[in-house]
């Protein structure tokens, strides 16, 4: 097993007390007595174990065995969802840039416009034109949103009988809802090539894997999450289901024959559009209540962390 670093430099303080100390404060009018009591004491643990100052793992320097480890995964063949999706034909303004690029080899620069491409046409495909079903009517589809990037955290994992948080930038993800209800779905991530394909399959599913693991700790309904990983002509699809199995698709469009590919994004946009964090006031509260004491942290755009001084293990 190759090994992975370990930042030695610890993580500054400051900026995750400050979202520990607002989290409170936005929960304040929402938690009893009782609930308000044991998140303060969960805080006090958390300042008292030095739980803000854990060291760090790149999630790019993880293997799938890492993953699967660390984040308590295990591998499936028994997904059949991805199956005999319906294609999707894209639309002519895709034409226009593989005409525009159509003497350029394949490229980085070139992956990520194709990327760029395919997933906001299934965006605007979902949005723009959301199904009949009876739960698709009741969806809000201005919550569904793709980000570029940012920095991600989360933690702990065990490491050694020592707790790490688990750091990296996605290079997309797909948005249903707010942070505090961890609603992220859909993780995708760029290749250079299909060299650095097992690179890019683990450190989707250790995106994938820390979304899940967060919405397991605090007892969310479905903690289900999708993957794709891509060097714009084979496309990895990637499922985390609600019982910590990971399973994948490989799909090949060398010759820009996307539309199955765009049938799948679609069919994941959508499921992703359905999974609303919307609770009723009951069962919020039980989720507060245990998000209380849930012991597990992700943050997103967090401050950099400094990685000079590395190990590695």
């Amino acid at each position: 097993m190759p090994p992975f670093k370990v930042a030695k430099k610890r993580t500054t303080t400051k900026q995750r007390m400050k979202d520990a100390i607002l989290d409170l404060h936005s929960k304040t009018q929402k938690l009893s007595l009782t609930q308000l009591k044991a998140y303060i004491e969960n805080l006090t643990s958390m300042f008292e174990e030095g739980q803000f100052e854990r060291p760090t793992i790149a999630i790019s320097s993880l293997n799938i065995g890492d993953v699967q480890v660390l984040l308590q995964l295990t591998h499936s063949l028994d997904n059949l969802e991805f199956y005999n999706r319906t294609p999707v034909e894209l639309s002519p303004v895709y034409d226009i840039t593989r005409d525009a690029f159509g003497k350029s080899g394949p490229n980085k620069a070139l992956t990520r416009i194709t990327l760029n491409n395919l997933l906001i046409f299934a965006h605007h495909f979902v949005t723009s034109q959301p199904s009949t079903t009876s739960s698709d009517m009741n969806i809000n589809m201005n919550d569904l949103n793709l980000n570029a990037e940012g920095l991600w955290r989360y933690g702990p994992v065990m490491h050694k009988d020592t707790k790490h948080d688990l750091v990296g930038r996605p290079d997309y993800s797909l948005w249903y809802g707010n942070e505090e209800d961890v609603a992220v779905s859909v993780v995708v991530v760029e290749t250079k090539g299909v060299e650095s394909v097992t690179s890019g399959v683990s450190q989707t599913l250790g995106y994938m894997g820390c979304v899940h693991r967060r919405r397991k700790d605090l007892q969310k309904k479905d903690a289900t999450v999708y993957g794709v990983v891509s060097d714009g002509q084979c496309w990895w699809f990637l499922k985390i289901n609600n019982d910590s199995e990971w399973s994948e698709y490989i799909i090949t469009a060398r010759h820009g024959n996307y539309q199955e590919v765009v049938g799948i994004l679609v069919h994941i946009f959508r499921t992703a559009a359905t999974m609303s964090p919307a609770q009723s006031e009951g069962t919020s509260l039980q989720t507060h209540s245990k998000e209380a004491s849930a012991e597990s942290y992700m943050g997103f755009d967090e401050e950099a962390v400094e990685d000079d001084d590395e190990e590695e293990f």
